[in-house]
């Protein structure tokens, strides 16, 4: 199957860069307001979804709605995700996940860590931001980029086996918790992507740019 690829109702910091990540033969879903990103570009959304209380807009006609009562336990990116599940994506790119109400931003990071325990390959990507989740016997490398550093955290109870490699702050086979935050800050060797593995449990990279 092809790439999916939610568009949250979160801020975007650059909607041309969020375009550019686009690919042809994406299946796009909309999460609510999401749907006033692609409307900004000119992009018509296979799936449009939600509650629609920060939506009020039309939505095209050659979109697929589907309508959800705004007291539910799914929040709108979470119907998102499982609809792209239920349809047989195994790559997910989310975007319009990041900035606003801290507390949608931790709801989505929850969601990506949900697509990734469901066997999903997923990611939340802004301009100046990546996140990517790893869990059991699973590496990452995360892409060298100027100006970027990058942050491990442990999302369960605890990571074991975690290593990080070609990176100025080097771990091997070490057992991290979710109570101390020993990943943070680390920065990128000159030109050199860093790799990232765990043997058990649920890690949160995050790639930032910025000092």
């Amino acid at each position: 199957m092809n790439r999916c690829v939610i568009f949250g109702g979160g801020e975007i910091a650059d909607i041309r860069y969020t375009q550019n990540l686009l690919q042809k033969g994406d299946y796009i879903i909309c999460a609510d307001r999401g749907y006033a990103y692609c409307s900004s570009i000119n992009v018509i959304p296979d799936l449009v979804l939600g509650d629609f209380d920060s939506y009020s807009g039309k939505v095209s006609p050659k979109c697929e709605i589907l309508r959800y009562p705004i007291e539910k336990d799914d929040t709108d990116t979470m119907l998102a995700v499982k609809e792209a599940i239920r349809r047989g994506y195994q790559e997910i790119l989310m975007v319009g996940m990041l900035g606003g109400r801290l507390d949608h931003t931790l709801a989505n990071i929850q969601t990506l860590v949900y697509a990734v325990q469901h066997g999903e390959s997923a990611q939340i990507i802004d301009k100046g931001c990546r996140i990517t989740v790893i869990k059991d016997n699973q590496s990452v490398t995360i892409p060298y980029e100027r100006g970027f550093h990058f942050s491990v955290f442990c999302h369960s109870d605890k990571a074991q086996g975690v290593s990080i490699r070609h990176a100025k702050y080097e771990l091997e086979d070490a057992d991290i918790t979710n109570g101390f935050p020993i990943g943070v800050s680390n920065a990128f060797l000159p030109g050199e992507d860093a790799q990232v593995s765990v043997q058990k449990g649920i890690l949160v990279i995050v790639a930032n740019q910025g000092e």
